[in-house]
């Protein structure tokens, strides 16, 4: 891949080192800057932006981890990684827990994990644009919600006359609604494209072994389109945190979203009925669900399909929990409690579609392991990152016996027992 619109600071008091580097970094076509010593780089650093800045452990007059220290105060957005001698990896592993660095490399270095560890940077760094474009369209969605009235019955009202307006103008084109608030959704949720694409496989491919009628198929796949739609007058305060970490306040305000949604699409006739399914969608078996404590046969069957895939991804995504469970711990937790809170034949057909997808690479399938379940040839299917967000190892990489190793000496040195996803 080519990277032209970032850039990388290579920084060494040896000259054949930087050379070495700028000639392994050149195919990525990004702008390249290097420096000598601490001093010339916090200089290009002050008259060019940089997006990643690598930079060696023992230098004269100001280390490497000095130098990146400095960085992190006043560049913060800037990736920072140090290369070390095997010797120094003590003083790497403090540079990481105290935020200086974001990881560390070894010297001598293998070319194809610098180049991994650069590209990583490089997309953390256009997330990080992303991100600062959606902060800035979220404020101005933000000012506009500030006018809205301060009640949730009025702010529903509103709402539902601007539904009303839009089903009048577009009565003909709902799909395209669907289509719309489906995407506004995704981008509030911070789901990325891919992402939606799989799990909307995934529900297919459960909801077609229901035996539904076409109308019937049509109205799920709206539901399961538009079943945040309720979050979207959400502050962060009860998007970001998992549901058990809530305040009873906050969980009693979340608990709504179903209601909201219902509300939102009861008037535009199209949706009404995958508006019902939304409404029911969070309500369990056994009468523990919201809004209402529904029980068993009160809860239609597509509304039980779509309470078994949302919880599924939920967990998955770590928006129940407190940590996100692998797609196995997922469904262990689904079957555990199939016959008090979920239809267990649902349960069954989101496993048979699960096994199906993953072995034709349309879904993800994985487990969690301790480190002591570690063997080489295992691929990692998550990003492994410690406690504090700092990333180790990306998804996708292979383990072998070096890496193995270092990960168990990584869990004594910070003191973390590390969450390794591999594919299943």
């Amino acid at each position: 891949m080519e990277f032209p619109d970032y850039s990388i600071l290579l920084v060494d008091d040896e000259a054949p080192v930087l050379s070495s580097l700028r000639r392994l970094m050149r195919p990525l076509k990004c702008n390249l800057h290097t420096a000598e010593s601490a001093a010339s780089a916090l200089e290009i650093l002050e008259q060019h932006p940089v997006d990643l800045v690598i930079s060696d452990m023992r230098m004269p007059e100001v280390s490497g981890d000095q130098l990146l220290a400095e960085v992190a105060q006043r560049w913060p957005d800037t990736e920072r990684v140090v290369m070390t001698g095997y010797s120094d990896t003590q003083s790497a592993i403090d540079a990481i827990n105290k935020g200086r660095i974001s990881r560390f490399m070894t010297k001598p270095w293998d070319d194809s994990e610098v180049l991994k560890v650069v590209q990583k940077s490089f997309e953390l760094a256009e997330l990080r644009r992303k991100n600062e474009l959606l902060e800035h369209q979220n404020e101005e969605k933000q000012k506009r919600l500030e006018q809205l009235n301060a009640t949730l019955e009025k702010k529903v009202e509103q709402r539902t006359r601007q539904l009303q307006e839009s089903n009048r103008k577009l009565v003909s084109s709902y799909r395209a609604i669907v289509r719309m608030f489906s995407a506004m959704i995704a981008r509030r949720m911070g789901q990325k494209a891919e992402e939606g694409i799989k799990l909307n496989k995934l529900f297919v491919a459960v909801a077609k072994q229901a035996k539904l009628d076409e109308q019937q198929l049509k109205q799920l796949y709206y539901a399961w389109q538009l079943r945040n739609l309720g979050k979207l007058s959400f502050d962060d305060e009860l998007l970001k945190p998992a549901y058990i970490e809530m305040a009873p306040e906050q969980q009693r305000r979340y608990q709504q979203h179903p209601l909201l949604a219902h509300a939102s699409m009861v008037l535009v006739r199209p949706l009404y009925a995958a508006g019902e399914i939304i409404r029911q969608h969070k309500e369990y078996l056994d009468g523990s669900g919201y809004p209402k404590g529904l029980e068993q046969d009160q809860i239609a069957y597509s509304a039980q399909i779509l309470c078994v895939v949302n919880d599924f991804v939920e967990l998955v995504n770590g928006r129940y929990q407190e940590h996100a469970l692998s797609t196995e711990d997922a469904l262990n937790y689904l079957q555990s409690y199939a016959s008090e809170r979920y239809n267990p034949a649902v349960v069954a057909m989101l496993g048979k579609a699960l096994s199906q997808l993953s072995k034709e690479g349309d879904a993800l399938q994985d487990r969690v392991i301790r480190s002591s379940d570690m063997e080489v040839g295992m691929k990692l299917s998550r990003d492994m990152l410690t406690d504090e967000g700092v990333l180790l190892l990306s998804a996708g990489f292979i383990l072998d016996e070096i890496s193995i190793q270092r990960i168990r000496e990584m869990e004594i040195n910070l003191s973390e027992i590390l969450e390794i996803f591999v594919e299943h």
